[in-house]
C-alpha cells in the first residue's frame, strides 16, 4: 500500500523501534473491524510490536507505547485463539478522542490466551485462558480503515 513506509518510519520516530519488522508489512486497519481484531491477536503472539501499533487508531497507539506500559503485554502472550467476534449494541464509556471519528463500531469478543510462565509475565494483568472484552473500533469514513481505539470488560 502506497505510504505505509512513510506511516511505519513515523511510528518509528516517535515510539522507537521494538525489533525488525514482519516481512509482511499490514495497512493500518482493515476495511473489516473482525479482521483488525483478528489481526491484533495474532501480532500479540508473534510478539510484532510494530503490527501491534498498525492496527490501533494513532491515539490509541500513543497509549499503549507509553513509558509506562512499555510494550510488555505482547511479550506476555504466546497464544492466542479468537473464538468469536460479535457487534453489540452495548453503551459504553469510550475515551474523549473516539468522538473525531466518523464511525464507530463495538464487538464482543471471546478469546483464549497462553501465557509465558508466571515468573516471566511481564504484565500481570493479562490473564490466562478464555475471556472475553469488548472492542472499540473507529473508521474515519465509509471505505477508510478500521482500528481499535480502545478495549476492555
Amino acid at each position: 500500500m502506497p505510504g505505509h513506509e512513510g506511516l511505519t518510519g513515523l511510528l518509528h520516530r516517535l515510539f522507537g523501534r521494538r525489533g525488525t519488522l514482519s516481512p509482511v508489512k499490514p495497512a493500518r486497519g482493515s476495511a473489516v473491524p473482525e479482521d483488525v481484531i483478528r489481526e491484533h491477536f495474532a501480532a500479540a503472539v508473534a510478539h510484532d510490536l510494530d503490527r501491534i501499533l498498525l492496527t490501533q487508531a494513532p491515539e490509541r497507539a500513543r497509549l499503549y507505547d507509553s513509558p509506562r506500559t512499555t510494550d510488555k503485554r505482547r511479550l506476555t502472550v504466546t497464544e492466542a485463539q479468537v473464538l468469536s467476534v460479535e457487534p453489540t449494541g452495548e453503551s459504553l464509556p469510550m475515551p474523549g478522542f473516539v468522538q473525531r471519528y466518523a464511525e464507530i463500531a463495538v464487538y464482543k469478543v471471546e478469546f483464549e490466551l497462553r501465557l509465558v510462565p508466571a515468573e516471566d509475565r511481564r504484565d500481570p494483568t493479562v490473564r490466562e485462558g478464555r475471556q472475553w472484552s469488548y472492542f472499540v473500533l473507529v473508521s474515519e469514513g465509509a471505505g477508510k480503515p478500521w482500528m481499535l481505539a480502545d478495549w476492555g470488560t
